[in-house]
């Protein structure tokens, strides 16, 4: 449901910023598709809020079949979902260039779209007569891609799967942090909470160099 005040959710101000597909690696080794929703609040500077769209989804059926249901997000999001979700592109079989980790940039998968390259498989394929479609790099992002077919049932994909999953667990782990410490800020700003300050004696501590002590033991005292 939309956290926001009781006057927001009455009005439903949200706000859709994007929509976009992650790709995660399933039981069978295949690669599942994931589709995420941005949004933010009409009159909010600065405020983003992303969530999986099945969840979105699911809290949307929970809330319409309680007796007091009230709007939430995918209310709002829903029809501007449909829209975008109609001009996707059909993906043919094969491993997802999005979730490949063999060098292969976001310009380039958006070049390989163009020409109706979806997955490693159809890069791999791809004429002589295509292939200088994507630029100066594109004879060597197929052999890559070539190598990479070839080791599919080998360790070299296993590694690059894994690879794959990481990277996408660290850039999620990444964006939650940033939205927790930006969340904090905006609370902080809204009720005038000053950052703790810092110890006076930390502060010092920081604040000049370390002093260099004497070698040896202290010498006594007459």
């Amino acid at each position: 449901m939309f956290d926001a005040k009781q006057e927001d959710r009455n009005d439903l101000a949200v706000v859709p910023f994007k929509f976009w597909v992650d790709h995660v690696e399933n039981e069978s080794g295949g690669l599942d598709a994931v589709h995420w929703a941005s949004w933010g609040k009409r009159g909010y500077a600065n405020w983003e809020k992303s969530e999986k769209v099945a969840r979105l989804v699911k809290d949307a059926k929970a809330m319409r079949g309680r007796p007091d249901a009230q709007p939430c997000v995918w209310d709002a999001l829903e029809p501007h979902y449909n829209r975008w979700k109609d001009g996707l592109e059909a993906v043919t079989d094969g491993y997802a260039l999005e979730g490949w980790a063999g060098g292969i940039s976001v310009g380039q998968i958006a070049k390989c779209k163009s020409i109706n390259v979806f997955s490693v498989e159809d890069l791999a394929k791809l004429t002589d007569e295509n292939i200088h479609k994507l630029g100066p790099d594109g004879p060597k992002l197929r052999a890559t891609a070539a190598a990479f077919v070839a080791s599919l049932n080998g360790e070299g994909a296993k590694l690059a799967k894994e690879n794959a999953r990481l990277s996408a667990e660290v850039e999620r782990l990444t964006k939650e942090a940033e939205d927790d410490r930006k969340a904090m800020r905006e609370f902080m700003a809204q009720h005038q909470i000053e950052p703790a300050p810092m110890p006076a004696d930390a502060a010092g501590a920081f604040a000049s160099e370390p002093v260099s002590r004497p070698v040896g033991r202290p010498r006594k005292a007459a």
